[in-house]
């Protein structure tokens, strides 16, 4: 039990950090050039829907994809779709 407390990070670590509310830190130009994707895991139970999308809010810049039906887990719940996703987002990179 001591070494699992001892391994326990205190949640919300940065919210209430004065650094991470200056709002021009993340900007689409200061942040902005790496493409960001969040997958919302529609049937999510420990993070709420309205919880995700808050997480996209904190990152400017962050392309959204919904899977209806996928949990926490989304690679185990609904792997096809989630690579349907993934390949979507790689098609439209263009790199090939």
């Amino acid at each position: 039990l001591a070494l699992a407390q001892m391994l326990v990070r205190p949640g919300n670590q940065f919210v209430y950090d004065p650094v991470m509310k200056d709002a021009g830190l993340l900007t689409k130009g200061n942040y902005g050039s790496v493409k960001k994707l969040y997958v919302v895991a529609k049937a999510d139970v420990s993070s709420t829907e309205e919880m995700q999308r808050w997480m996209v809010v904190l990152s400017p810049g962050t392309e959204v994809e919904e899977i209806a039906g996928a949990d926490h887990a989304i690679m185990i719940s609904k792997p096809k779709e989630l690579c349907d996703v993934l390949v979507k987002i790689a098609n439209s990179l263009n790199i090939y």
